[in-house]
């Protein structure tokens, strides 16, 4: 039996964690072109999925972490909204929690698969290997049904107004087109220790804009602006900073029409690998890199030194120099020159 009726439960915050469970939706929908997809999400992870062409309807619902009885309401009457069928319940990773494996018990007769604390509440559980990465872990959803499916990379779509806002910002640089549009992310989101100090990001900013023919663009949130607006003060080419200036969709879109990424193991990073541009994503020592990071993926370098077992109380990323940081977006900057057609390439496989 094929089950073609799905609500999933995604209630994870962390952006990283949303957009690694994007493959998991293409995969499903390539294997099965009939189901119908119903999400029930998180703020974050509606602002995510919300242009998403594999899934059939995406709804913010009330945070069963703070109010239980209207989320399970909720849940309930996405539940029923299915049409006719046997009818799947998923958890995708980061989505582990007893209280949503309880939500999912309530909202009615389904087959209950997915990643869980409570495995005795689920048809088929599935248990988390970090080595095997997040992307691979959530299409394994697919596998457990009993689908033969590829892995796939992180997508996140945006739509033409999207697109023309991004457009506009980066025309306003006023640059050639042959310069490297570098998008830089200084800033974690403060859940990890994974910051490189601020004079490593200008030594290695001057040196890309000074030999390396780069315009930098900062994004971040609205919280981090006046951080990274302290590190362009210190620069030559101050560029542009983005920073609290994007929803989701637009910051992907931005992503999308520049040429390179130099950024920190963060939530911004993720949005432009769901994009496909180019990066060098500087890594915490702490963390095996196989559970978030695209080790092996010729698009990218993960900068990262010798493993650590955890991260001391004061711990930065000082391993990294700003040399290597330079040399390993120089190297995909030659790889990967600055390509209008590219951007345009990239934009037309993301729009909506």
């Amino acid at each position: 039996m094929q089950i073609r009726n799905f609500l999933v439960l995604q209630q994870e915050s962390p952006l990283g964690s949303v957009v690694h469970a994007t493959p998991f939706y293409e995969a499903l929908k390539r294997a099965v072109p009939e189901a119908h997809v119903t999400v029930a999400a998180s703020r974050m992870a509606a602002a995510v999925l919300q242009h998403n062409p594999y899934i059939d309807h995406s709804v913010v619902t009330p945070n069963p972490f703070v109010d239980f009885r209207n989320a399970a309401r909720a849940v309930r009457g996405l539940f029923q909204s299915l049409p006719n069928g046997t009818r799947c319940m998923v958890t995708t990773i980061g989505n582990q929690r007893t209280r949503l494996a309880m939500l999912s018990l309530i909202a009615g007769d389904a087959v209950r698969v997915g990643y869980t604390l409570a495995p005795e509440l689920y048809d088929l559980p599935l248990f988390f290997d970090p080595e095997r990465g997040q992307i691979d872990g959530n299409i394994d959803i697919v596998r457990s049904l009993g689908h033969h499916v590829p892995f796939y990379e992180p997508r996140i779509f945006f739509t033409e107004r999207d697109a023309e806002h991004a457009s506009r910002w980066l025309e306003s640089l006023a640059v050639p087109p042959s310069m490297h549009r570098v998008a830089f992310v200084t800033q974690n989101s403060g859940g990890q220790r994974n910051q490189w100090s601020a004079a490593r990001f200008q030594q290695a900013i001057c040196r890309l804009s000074q030999h390396g023919n780069a315009v930098p663009i900062f994004l971040g949130t609205a919280n981090e602006a006046a951080t990274i607006e302290d590190l362009r003060r210190s620069l030559p080419n101050r560029g542009i900073s983005l920073a609290g200036k994007t929803t989701i969709s637009e910051l992907a879109a931005v992503l999308a029409q520049c040429d390179l990424v130099v950024s920190l193991d963060t939530g911004t990073f993720h949005v432009a690998r769901a994009v496909s541009l180019p990066g060098v994503v500087i890594a915490q020592a702490w963390k095996s890199p196989l559970e978030w990071l695209p080790v092996e993926h010729p698009r990218y370098r993960v900068l990262r030194g010798p493993t650590i077992p955890e991260a001391p109380p004061d711990y930065w990323i000082e391993e990294i120099s700003a040399d290597q940081a330079c040399e390993a977006a120089i190297e995909l900057m030659a790889k990967y020159p600055a390509d209008p057609a590219q951007r345009m390439e990239r934009l037309q496989h993301s729009l909506r």
